[in-house]
């Protein structure tokens, strides 16, 4: 219940909704590395963060795995599933042990119509997000790699971002392999841009953790190009 409540979607719901969707919720732990849908591929669910994290990845025909963006408590994942029946694009993968709650689509379905109004919050966190695609799409085409980095992380500091000594850190793990995935780089094309920013005093690194120093800076950064 604590998870939904601190959920984006679901945090200005009736207690009474809560408890509803409480009820039909199913919590399910994932070690590191798992592949999330494997086991769930014929359900149609809606998925939330409860604690850890999951990266949203796909693959080319190749076998190159893309990592199109993470997730970490709160989030909710796979909203589209309320709207269509067709397989999602993407998958998701455990990049930290995680803890999830996966919720029916047609359960989740019937709460939200018997309360019409809650859609309205459904619209305006798919609203949010399409927006934010399209940005993060016309930055990583066409930005050089320093922008789309200051790009990505002015987002997972948005997203994700904890108060912390010295600015913001970021609250996922960031591997510098995950970060490479992200951006279709080399890992270490990455450690050459984060060395760069925080030899510029952009950026703080600390064994797969990044505090954001100057969020102005990188974000001016993100803003070129």
């Amino acid at each position: 219940m604590e998870a939904l409540r601190l959920c984006p979607l679901f945090c200005n719901w009736p207690e009474a909704r809560l408890i509803e969707l409480g009820a039909v919720a199913c919590a399910q732990f994932y070690a590191r590395g798992a592949d999330i849908g494997a086991q769930r591929a014929q359900r149609r669910e809606v998925i939330v963060v409860a604690e850890g994290g999951v990266e949203i990845c796909s693959a080319s025909a190749d076998g190159k795995r893309f990592v199109l963006g993470l997730a970490g408590a709160p989030d909710v994942l796979a909203l589209v599933l309320l709207f269509s029946k067709v397989r999602l694009p993407y998958e998701f993968r455990a990049y930290s042990d995680a803890v999830l709650l996966h919720l029916p689509c047609d359960a989740l379905t019937a709460i939200l119509d018997a309360e019409p109004i809650l859609w309205r919050d459904v619209a305006l966190l798919l609203c949010t997000r399409h927006g934010d695609s399209l940005r993060l799409l016309h930055d990583q085409t066409l930005g050089s790699l320093e922008q789309r980095m200051a790009t990505t992380l002015a987002q997972l500091g948005r997203i994700h971002g904890i108060a912390a000594e010295g600015g913001t850190e970021v609250g996922l793990r960031l591997p510098q392999e995950q970060l490479g995935a992200m951006l279709g780089v080399t890992r270490q094309s990455v450690n050459r841009v984060l060395r760069g920013m925080e030899r510029a005093a952009l950026i703080a690194i600390d064994y797969n953790r990044i505090t954001i120093r100057d969020v102005a800076a990188l974000e001016a950064i993100a803003r070129e190009g």
